[in-house]
């Protein structure tokens, strides 16, 4: 395939998945497809390897892929990351069974391909996890538009992949656990997307979100987000974004980290969120054992 067939192959994908907009039922109904056939699950009542995005997917139709011009709008930014998240994902797919050579596709669309002829846990976060690094970078400038908090939940989500996708494929304390909490056809990630303090349900946040979101709010269901975030992932976060850069093939990831600290969408440190004194003190704790081992 010359570079001409090449771009009217993407185009013409591209113009096929414009209906799906300003449609979020028919986005997830387009990734239930998707996983029907390369999810390898024979259940019928399970997406295999898509059953976390999926629930994922479904949080965001609750939250933030209504239309841009509904009422309430939805969220220009998550609208185009979760649409070219779909291309992406989609033109693998095609290529895949069109037999174009993988060399000449975008990143994530090479891997998309690598995850369909071998389908395991590590090659599914490379697919997944490039697209949507691929799609926080072309849409940064949608992600300047946000508000404070949801420019700092914006962050959240994409360290929580990132750590996600670590306890398959880098090193964890507890490898089989790891690799048992990672796995994307596990109820964790659909369990997570439950909880309020994890993931709003609204857009814009509401002011009770917004504060949870910040660290203020100090309920139960807060604390253990904040352990996840604070405690686990936290200090080893510009690890963590150096290591993904490199399994997803996306080295512009590095640039999203600044100071160990979260930094997306323009380079420049965000304000920190509270932590409750239980927190500040796990936080020292790990520090201090991770000096003596």
């Amino acid at each position: 395939m010359n570079a001409g067939d090449l771009k009217e192959f993407e185009e013409s994908l591209w113009v096929r998945l414009k209906p799906l907009k300003n449609d979020p039922d028919a986005r997830i109904r387009s990734r239930c497809a998707f996983y029907k056939k390369y999810g390898q699950e024979d259940d019928s009542a399970s997406f295999g390897y898509g059953d976390s995005e999926i629930a994922f997917l479904t949080w965001e139709k609750r939250a933030v892929l209504r239309p841009v011009d509904g009422a309430p709008p939805g969220s220009p930014w998550w609208n185009d990351v979760n649409l070219w998240f779909i291309y992406l994902s989609e033109l693998g797919a095609k290529a895949y069974e069109n037999g174009t050579p993988v060399s000449e596709l975008p990143v994530p669309s090479q891997f998309w391909i690598q995850f369909i002829r071998q389908p395991d846990p590590v090659n599914w976060y490379r697919a997944h996890n490039s697209g949507i690094i691929s799609a926080y970078l072309k849409f940064s400038d949608l992600a300047e538009k946000e508000s404070i908090p949801e420019k700092i939940f914006i962050n959240m989500v994409l360290y929580r992949l990132l750590f996600a996708q670590s306890l398959v494929e880098g090193d964890f304390s507890f490898p089989k656990l790891g690799k048992i909490m990672g796995d994307p056809r596990g109820r964790s990630v659909q369990f997570v997307t439950s909880l309020d303090a994890y993931y709003p349900a609204h857009y814009p946040m509401t002011s009770e979100e917004i504060r949870e979101v910040l660290g203020k709010a100090h309920s139960l269901s807060e604390l253990g987000v904040e352990f996840l975030d604070d405690v686990l992932v936290e200090p080893e976060l510009t690890q963590l974004y150096q290591e993904a850069a490199k399994w997803n093939n996306q080295p512009g990831l590095v640039n999203l980290i600044m100071n160990h600290k979260p930094a997306y969408p323009n380079g420049e440190r965000l304000p920190n969120t509270q932590k409750s004194w239980m927190i500040t003190l796990l936080m020292w704790l790990r520090k201090m054992l991770a000096k003596i081992f």
